[in-house]
């Protein structure tokens, strides 16, 4: 009875385990760099920023193109009717006729307090704001990436953890199998270490839901359709982990504030509000233009033909037209102090990301402290808890320890491995984000 169950609860395991993470030999486990690659792809966000870098453009070239003639062709046939009276017959006599008129318009702006020049300069501005927006979504998609796809690492090794577990935990219920029936152990020890498999079955069924919900968390966050042959690579932590990036707030700071697509892009903002200031006073300047056209028209009461008439009567002018304003109610004045407000605005806004920035390093600096000093302290309570259940096994094993003392050195030593992994992905992730501050490609 006792083997059947052990081999039914071997088997349920090896079930639960190809179900949550079958894998398909035609599926090539994914990189870092390619759950990046995927998530950039499929990403929205970055497709409408992308699309915005779009749209400058074309307002950009609307703004360059104002700088020439534009060019307009008018056309009108008109008839007309009307009546005349004659004095000589005291008669009223009625005429129509119908009028052909075509004419060749264009203008030019010569001056217009160099609106154009400075609308082209912050078309430029804006252009270059919207390139970098799309870098710095990129950074903030591929860190969340990061995280996630660490989040899986992590699972997984717990899932490792917790499969040995019940390895080691069957191999010692087999053990006192052996001596239970044998007389040499009591019964409740037996039960008890027999309760303990089965809680270590729970727990390794538990550690596979949470690799398996991690890996559909990163399968979403890609804008991936959910796979169940979907897998990540094994990576060398042991040499990531001996990656030691500065942790000293300024140093990272002084280094960063230049690197960061966000204070750039920030930047760029305040440089285009000073361009709307300018257009704005450019309003209250007057504007000149050259103004030319080529009119010609065709009457149908005449004999010359169609086009003897257009070439003949063909008209041409040429002209400077100049405006200056006097009095737009404030509309300038109040649009000058719009602009001068929104600039400042702009410049509150950098100020505020620069602060964040800040903080966001000196947090940053401070996990990436904490979990290295973490970690450090679990792998000395690791080895402690080790040589506490090579004792307590081996004390077990001559009856000179309770099983109920034996299994709480057993957990001990479970937790302290339970700990010292989440801690050292901790380690990871806080390194990964300083190295990114620092400039560093986000990826391993």
């Amino acid at each position: 009875m006792m083997d059947t169950l052990l081999k039914s609860g071997l088997l349920l395991c090896l079930k639960i385990s190809l179900f949550v993470l079958p894998v398909n030999a035609q599926d090539k486990a994914f990189t870092l760099n390619n759950c990046i690659e995927y998530a950039l792809e499929n990403n929205t966000t970055i497709g409408r920023a992308n699309n915005n870098i779009e749209s400058q453009k074309s307002y950009l070239e609307q703004r360059k193109a104002a700088q020439g003639p534009d060019l307009s062709i008018s056309a009108a046939d008109t008839w007309s009717s009307s009546k005349s009276h004659s004095n000589t017959y005291g008669t009223w006599s009625k005429s129509t006729g119908t009028n052909l008129s075509v004419g060749l318009n264009s203008s030019v702006t010569l001056y217009s307090g160099a609106s154009l020049k400075n609308a082209i300069n912050q078309g430029k501005l804006n252009l270059s704001a919207a390139e970098i927006n799309v870098k710095t979504q990129k950074e903030l998609l591929s860190l969340d990436v990061l995280a996630a796809y660490i989040d899986v690492m992590k699972a997984k090794e717990q899932v490792q953890n917790s499969q040995l577990q019940v390895e080691i935990t069957q191999k010692e219920l087999d053990e006192a199998s052996i001596r239970s029936k044998a007389g040499v152990m009591a019964p409740a020890d037996y039960l008890n270490i027999k309760s303990e498999y089965s809680s270590n079955k729970a727990a390794l069924v538990s550690s596979q839901s949470d690799l398996r919900i991690s890996l559909v968390s990163l399968m979403q966050l890609m804008n991936m359709p959910i796979s169940s042959t979907f897998d990540i690579e094994d990576v060398d932590l042991e040499a990531l982990l001996q990656e030691n990036p500065i942790t000293d707030p300024t140093s990272v700071y002084t280094l960063a504030i230049g690197l960061q697509p966000s204070i750039k892009t920030a930047e760029l903002d305040v440089e285009s509000a000073d361009f709307d200031i300018k257009l704005a006073k450019a309003a209250a300047l007057p504007t000149l233009s050259l103004n030319g056209s080529l009119y010609s028209y065709y009457n149908h009461d005449t004999d010359v033909n169609f086009s003897g008439q257009l070439s003949h009567a063909i008209t041409p002018s040429l002209g400077l037209s100049l405006s200056i304003p006097i009095f737009q109610r404030k509309t300038v004045k109040n649009n000058i102090k719009q602009a001068a407000i929104q600039k400042q605005a702009y410049e509150f806004d950098l100020l505020d990301i620069k602060n964040d920035l800040r903080k966001a390093i000196e947090q940053a600096c401070t996990d990436a402290q904490t979990a290295n000093m973490t970690f450090a302290s679990y792998q000395e309570q690791l080895e402690a808890e080790q040589e506490s259940y090579k004792l307590a096994k081996k004390m077990f094993a001559e009856g000179l320890l309770s099983s109920t003392d034996f299994l709480t050195s057993k957990n001990n030593l479970y937790e302290a491995e339970i700990n010292l992994t989440s801690s050292k992905y901790n380690v990871l992730l806080e390194n990964e984000i300083i190295e990114y501050y620092m400039g560093e490609n986000i990826g391993f």
